[in-house]
């Protein structure tokens, strides 16, 4: 038997999975990455610990599966999209990597808006600017760190610095490049004019060699072999963008299928066959499969929220959930579904981490009374998370007719959310076996990349499996549909109260 390993760099955690060529989830290991926050809106982390906790997981995942180490055909891996992780000529790090929730170069997006640049680069970009990516990172470094970008050899988003460290090569690939404002994504190619715009047309050279996600661009080197106990010579493809790596490895691969990942963020995403110049589109980039392009909608409005709250105030709930061995959840889950579709009249704005709807957003439940619960507190979590997708998928709705889903993330986990999403959205959700789609998704790749599938349809029709189906309860969908209007009401009349609320709390 043959084996495929995916390997998921985010924020906090490096996991590791390996997989058989049918896609069965053999074994899967994580290690933390520690991160830093010396200054209010930094957010940064050590590469060398990244490294060391992506060895030890692969490690630890080859220990325990209890497989051959000869018997792993291939390599891919993907990571958390944007920030910067940079090297020198002599392949050491320049200085701490940046994550992807940074917010340092707020100020160059804001004076780049004053001179439209946004307007300027749109027709290459096909996205919006935010802070965290390295076209406002490396202006940000030139202006305050300059001996340490005049060190800089190569722009490395974290899965290239992985995938440097495995094999030694300086390569990206187009699908995690094309999120981060320097591609000229309608072209799948790099742009000088880009560089200009951005004041920092010196970094030309250091911009990595560009392979497909599927290629193999490197083979493990003699030093990774010995940190994570591959062999040496197997080969590495070029990795994915994470969120192209979760839609294959949901199966989503072609135009007319909708991807939701229901994770910390809340990502909508479709593939299309050319490339489209929409500023009401948050973003389009280049997907996995060629001559494809990928339309994103998305924010910071899922799971973290139902996180939050449990955390804050499910102190009984993790108690109960402990006495019977399931997570608190679960237990979560089963409060909402204790209360019937359009049994609570309160409505739940997801807006804990942030908002595409107005930078000064906060959350809210609106039209609490004395008599409601815990459970229609977190029903109306469930609801306003899922509202919170809608209102992307709606803006994705005029590429075409979208009936069918796949849903996957910690939402994906449970029925109940499921329902809501398939009510809500009058859509067809169908949910994909396993957990670390992703990790399957990119080493659904390296498949690709070394033969043992044909292409990604190949690849798909061998390794994904739909578990679970949901269709839409008409009645149901009349009773949200109320709601969501209820919720788009309060979006409208709350705009001014969140920018006092933003002036209250940054008072001096």
């Amino acid at each position: 038997m043959q084996y495929l390993l995916g390997i998921d760099n985010g924020n906090t955690v490096s996991k590791a999975a390996l997989f058989n060529e049918h896609g069965d989830e053999i074994a899967v290991a994580s290690c933390g990455a520690e991160t830093f926050y010396p200054k209010p809106g930094w957010t940064e982390r050590s590469m060398e610990s990244l490294w060391s906790s992506t060895a030890q997981a692969i490690r630890d995942v080859i220990a325990k599966a209890g497989i051959d180490p000869h018997d792993i055909a291939g390599i891919g891996n993907t990571g958390h999209g944007n920030g910067l992780y940079l090297i020198d000529k002599d392949g050491q790090p320049v200085r701490n990597g940046i994550q992807s929730l940074d917010t340092r170069a707020d100020y160059i997006l804001a004076e780049r808006k004053k001179r439209h640049v946004n307007e300027q680069a749109f027709p290459y970009i096909l996205q919006e600017f935010w802070p965290a990516q390295p076209n406002a990172l490396l202006p940000w470094i030139k202006h305050n760190e300059p001996d340490a970008y005049r060190r800089i050899d190569k722009i490395f988003l974290v899965k290239d610095y992985v995938k440097f460290c495995l094999t030694g090569e300086r390569t990206s690939d187009f699908t995690d490049m094309s999120g981060t404002c320097l591609l000229d994504n309608a072209h799948k190619r790099y742009s000088r004019e880009l560089l200009e715009m951005y004041d920092i047309p010196e970094m030309w050279d250091a911009l990595p060699r560009l392979a497909e996600s599927f290629d193999v661009v490197g083979r493990v080197t003699k030093e990774a072999a010995a940190a994570t106990g591959l062999v040496e010579g197997t080969p590495v493809v070029g990795g994915l963008y994470d969120v192209d790596a979760g839609a294959l490895g949901s199966g989503v691969i072609a135009p007319g299928t909708l991807c939701i990942i229901a994770g910390t963020w809340s990502i909508n995403e479709v593939i299309i066959e050319q490339p489209v110049v929409n500023p009401a589109l948050a973003m389009v980039h280049v997907a996995m499969v060629p001559n494809r392009w990928m339309v994103l909608e998305g924010s910071a409005t899922s799971m973290a929220n139902l996180e939050w709250f449990a955390n804050t105030l499910c102190g009984e709930e993790k108690q109960l959930a402990a006495q019977r061995g399931v997570s608190v959840y679960e237990i979560c889950s089963e409060m909402v579904a204790s209360l019937p579709p359009g049994s609570t009249d309160i409505i739940f704005h997801p807006f804990l981490f942030g908002s595409n709807v107005q930078a000064t957003a906060r959350a809210g439940f609106y039209g609490v009374a004395g008599w409601h619960t815990k459970a229609h507190l977190l029903r109306a979590l469930y609801e306003g998370v899922v509202y919170g997708h809608r209102n992307h998928i709606d803006k994705l709705r005029i590429l075409g007719p979208l009936r069918v889903a796949r849903i996957t993330g910690g939402g994906s986990r449970s029925p109940v959310w499921t329902q809501i999403f398939a009510d809500t959205l009058d859509m067809t959700m169908e949910v994909a076996e396993g957990v670390e789609v992703s990790a399957k998704g990119v080493a659904m790749s390296a498949g690709i990349g070394v033969g043992l599938y044909k292409d990604h349809g190949d690849a798909v029709a061998k390794a994904v499996r739909i578990v679970r189906t949901q269709e839409p309860i008409a009645e149901n969908t009349a009773l949200y549909d109320a709601r969501y209007k209820a919720y788009r009401e309060l979006l409208d009349v709350m705009q001014k109260p969140w920018d006092t609320l933003y002036a209250l709390g940054n008072t001096e």
